[in-house]
Formats: C-alpha cells, structure tokens, sequence
C-alpha cells in the first residue's frame, strides 16, 4: 500500500509501500500500534501506542492539532475498515502540514506525564 512515514528523529517524510500490520509496527518501531482518525480527506495516523511511555522520544505536530510521539504512517481506510493507499493526499501537501518539535523529555508523574525540552 502506498503510504507516508514521517520520521520524526531525522525529520525526513518519504513515500513507502507499507506490506501490513507487521510491517506497520517495525517501521515504527514498536510493539503496540494505535489508530488517530486524521480526516484529512480520509486518511489517519498510525502511531506507537507507547511512545509517551519512555524518556524521551521525537515530537510532530500536523495542521497545528495533532502532537504524535515518535514515528507517524499516514494511510486510508477501505470499506471494511483495513488499511488502504493514501488517497488525495501529495506529499509536499503532508509536509507542508508537519512541523517536526525535536527531542522532548517526558516525565512520568503516575496521573499522566508531562512533556518538556530535552537538555
């Protein structure tokens, strides 16, 4: 499927043909995945569930609204709710839509965590 990774740490966001779940979760690096409704002309955010759960991670914000830990694969949905090819949706229009936040610090509090500047 055609899909777009963001790569919050090098800041880069390229084209991928995304094979599955499996696929999903070691481009991410993670063990859980989890599902934002973006909603940009159909499309979502794919995430690591965890990414909150660590010292730090690599921040992204899309359209000023969405604030993703970590990696992000933007992709649609079918009909019966599977994952499908990016649709209406270039790539230099995602990029223009990314501001990639850098390292952050996130602390653990055990009520949530708070998320600050890497030093």
């Amino acid at each position: 499927m055609k899909a777009y990774l963001i790569n919050a740490k090098d800041e880069l966001i390229v084209e991928i043909d995304c094979k599955g779940y499996e696929h999903k979760q070691e481009l991410l690096n993670c063990r859980m995945l989890e599902l934002y409704p973006y909603n940009l002309n159909g499309n979502d955010i794919w995430t690591d569930e965890e990414g909150n759960l660590k010292e730090y991670n690599y921040y992204v914000e899309l359209d000023n609204k969405y604030i993703v830990s970590g990696n992000a694969i933007i992709l649609s949905c079918d009909d019966e709710g599977g994952s499908s090819d990016v649709k209406d949706l270039t790539i230099e229009e995602l990029k223009s839509r990314v501001k990639f936040l850098g390292k952050r610090y996130i602390e653990q509090n055990g009520m949530g965590f708070n998320i600050r500047e890497y030093q």
